[in-house]
């Protein structure tokens, strides 16, 4: 018992005075501290920016929830990158063993007219008249219903309020609303309805109309559609209902996860990973170079003190605890500093059009970074005082 009381109060004794040594030095302690905050801030904000981005990249997916089959053209890999089916193929769809029920959805880039005058280019989709599967599900203003209505379009918020803002007299600006009208492609449209949607990887208006209205605005793609989303049986397996379609020569069926681990994967193809992967790895760097070098340059510091400390008998393993207790410490304050920063950045963007998602998960990968980094510069440290002979530095 007295063994353990004496044991206790000697790990008290050696990391007080690790703090000490570690506090006394308010520059050095500073610059260890900004250099893993800076590391934590570089990684944490430019993952989730590019988790937010690729989250974004298959946002078809995730925003048309009833289908759990997606039915395509096999060259067509995402929504920027698709090619037409002929109309008939719906048919082919709903024949199909296993498959409940299969309506058609029309996406394309077009021209538009913003109410300033501008010219712009939309993101427009071409849902189902009949059961407007594919519609928003969160309307802020209208009725989905009304996209029945001759050249109803509905409009997500964001660009209501922001590219597709009305000016009024003496330049007031105010969001577009039900009842104004819209050019798109040449061809006129009501506004019907203001919903919420999320946004694509590009910045531009999100609009929804009916099938038949889609094929007003883009004459082209009479008796053509772009996807058919089905939905199986209660009874039947997603899987086999995919393969029974794919007898079809012409017709591509996938699930929903499999059609948007497709999509994530022609995304990363165009090298954006890469980017923000050097992005990454730049964060890193600082936090070796900087942090590193001035918590080894601090030990250098207060070699003598550690001289001392091994003079008086002093073992290595109480050494080894002083340093490692520092850097936990730099690096715990460090972290927290540039993770609280970035969730609070990410707050303050969210209910606008920047990209930003932070899974826990990335708490972890921030964090096992960190302590890789910490791990590298107590080493450092570790390594030169325990080569160090004490009498040398006593002067003996």
């Amino acid at each position: 018992m007295i063994r353990f009381v004496l044991s206790a109060r000697l790990r008290v004794i050696v990391i007080s005075y690790a703090l000490k040594m570690l506090i006394g030095n308010r520059a050095s302690c500073i610059g260890v501290i900004f250099g893993i905050f800076l590391a934590t801030l570089l990684i944490s904000q430019q993952s989730a920016i590019f988790l937010g981005l690729l989250s974004r990249s298959y946002r078809i997916v995730t925003d048309i929830s009833e289908p759990t089959i997606w039915v395509m053209d096999p060259a067509t890999e995402s929504e920027d990158k698709l090619r037409s089916l002929p109309l008939g193929y719906l048919d082919v769809v709903r024949g199909s063993k296993g498959v409940q029920w299969a309506v058609p959805l029309n996406s394309a880039l077009l021209p538009i007219i913003t109410p300033a005058g501008k010219f712009d280019i939309c993101q427009l989709y071409g849902i189902d008249d009949a059961t407007l599967i594919g519609a928003p599900s969160k309307m802020i203003e209208g009725s989905v219903h009304d996209l029945r209505r001759e050249g109803g379009v509905i409009v997500d918020q964001y660009s209501a309020k922001g590219i597709l803002a009305v000016i009024g007299k003496n330049d007031t600006v105010r969001p577009l609303k039900v009842g104004d009208s819209l050019e798109i492609n040449g061809k006129r449209s009501v506004v019907v309805g203001i919903c919420e949607a999320t946004q694509g990887f590009y910045p531009q208006p999100i609009i929804y109309s009916s099938f038949s209205q889609f094929q007003t605005f883009v004459p082209g793609m009479f008796n053509k559609m772009n996807f058919v989303l089905a939905k199986e049986n209660q009874w039947a397996n997603v899987n086999e209902v995919c393969d029974n379609i794919n007898l079809y020569q012409g017709l591509h069926a996938l699930t929903k996860e499999q059609f948007q681990d497709r999509i994530m994967q022609f995304f990363l193809g165009t090298g954006i990973l890469i980017n923000f992967g050097l992005s990454v790895a730049l964060g890193i760097v600082i936090g070796f170079s900087i942090a590193g070098q001035i918590f080894y340059i601090m030990t250098l510091e207060n070699i003598a003190y550690y001289a001392l400390i091994k003079a008086i008998g002093g073992t290595e393993k109480m050494i080894f605890k002083m340093i490692v207790c520092q850097a936990i410490l730099v690096g715990v304050v460090g972290y927290i500093i540039g993770t609280g920063i970035t969730v609070l950045w990410g707050m303050a963007i969210k209910n606008t059009t920047l990209a930003f998602v932070f899974p826990w998960q990335l708490l972890l990968f921030t964090f096992s970074i960190v302590f890789v980094i910490c791990v590298f510069t107590a080493a450092l440290s570790i390594q030169k005082v325990f080569r160090t002979d004490p009498k040398m530095l006593m002067g003996s």
